[in-house]
């Protein structure tokens, strides 16, 4: 049998060491990742809801779990008003929801440090309207409905523990006889942590 030279045994090392440093590198991974954006929506129907809330603002608040680099799982609580816009209007006006959406998201390219992305899942929202002037306000009572979000978007890792992202979608709230249909970008921050071992 031939015996390795020393030169061929020191490069089998070297490729050796390479490997095994980039296996353990694959195998740890931040697990938690806490996220905050803000954005716009523009609603887009029904007709006579666009009239008078055309734009609004949104702040949201998630924490993701990673599954892996690519696959995570999104737990996200939206704030979001709508404020009027219609110049006949006699009184100020404002449409309030608060929301709870469970999202599965999915990275195309998670070792890039510019990641695109989609995700979507459905929601559990509380919504009120809020009208009039002066020191005088009245408010309908908050009621319950389900809804759905959904969109794409892009990540950009800055270190392995702080990133920024834009993203944009579209949000739906169904109400007994019709469904608010709207919108949104949003610009936010990723922290991830608790870095583990993937099994």
């Amino acid at each position: 049998m031939k015996k390795s030279t020393p030169s061929s045994k020191s490069l089998l090392i070297i490729i050796s060491l390479l490997l095994s440093g980039m296996l353990v590198k694959a195998q740890f991974e931040q697990k938690l990742t806490f996220q905050g954006a803000l954005g716009y929506i523009h609603a887009l129907s029904p007709d006579y809801f666009v009239e008078v809330f055309e734009f609004g603002g949104s702040l949201d608040a998630g924490l993701q779990y990673n599954f892996n680099r690519s696959t995570s799982l999104v737990v996200l609580i939206k704030y979001a008003t709508f404020v009027s816009n219609d110049e006949t209007f006699f009184m100020d006006a404002y449409y309030n929801l608060i929301g709870i959406s469970l999202c599965p998201k999915y990275k195309f390219i998670p070792h890039r440090r510019l990641n695109p992305y989609i995700y979507g899942g459905a929601s559990l929202n509380y919504s009120s309207f809020s009208f009039g002037s002066g020191m005088q306000y009245y408010e309908t009572p908050w009621e319950a409905q389900f809804g759905f979000n959904g969109g794409f978007g892009l990540d950009f890792r800055i270190t392995d523990n702080f990133a920024l992202f834009w993203q944009t979608g579209v949000n739906g709230v169904f109400y007994p006889d019709d469904m608010i249909f709207s919108r949104y970008s949003q610009l936010g921050i990723n922290i991830s942590m608790f870095k583990a071992r993937a099994l």
